[in-house]
């Protein structure tokens, strides 16, 4: 039996992926309310984008230029997920007190100060960030978000690749 996979099937998997962990990320909040600290929300951020570009690459899959960009795309996002991920696990493992709190929640930090100084401060002082809230199978959400970022990675990768050898 032979599979056969094409460049929409494989980023309907992507988009149906994205859509499980995003979905799991807002029943998390709205159903147990477990209010998401300023990296989380920032992860969040990157995996809507992750979503938007497996959207567009499965409803307009367009030819070997727009592939290469949407694949580009999504693992710059993928990048952008792991650092922030990876960064939110060190501070979780850092002693108490070692980290400066950014002082307001993120929306009313970009109300005021431009994303780009957001981003380095909530990346760089980020306190609330430090707790551990809930956990999977014994792993902290941060964790599992590192995981994710690095599944669409490589998942992303593996497309360009195909797309590069015209195999897709």
């Amino acid at each position: 039996m032979k599979i056969i996979f094409n460049f929409r099937s494989l980023f309907l998997l992507g988009l149906c992926a994205s859509l499980a962990i995003l979905g799991s990320a807002y029943f998390l909040e709205y159903g147990f309310n477990y209010i998401p600290c300023p990296l989380c929300l920032l992860q969040r951020y990157a995996l809507w984008g992750i979503l938007v570009l497996f959207g567009i690459g499965f409803l307009y899959p367009g030819k070997n230029l727009s592939r290469l960009f949407i694949c580009s795309g999504l693992i710059s996002f993928s990048v952008l997920g792991i650092l922030l991920a990876s960064r939110h696990l060190w501070l979780q493992h850092l002693p108490p007190g070692a980290i400066a709190s950014c002082g307001a929640d993120l929306e009313r930090l970009l109300q005021f100060k431009p994303f780009l100084e957001v981003f380095k401060e909530v990346f760089m002082n980020a306190e609330e960030c430090a707790r551990i809230d809930f956990t999977f199978l014994g792993l902290s959400l941060s964790l599992w978000s590192l995981l994710a970022f690095i599944g669409f990675a490589v998942f992303s990768s593996l497309i360009l690749i195909l797309q590069i050898k015209r195999r897709i």
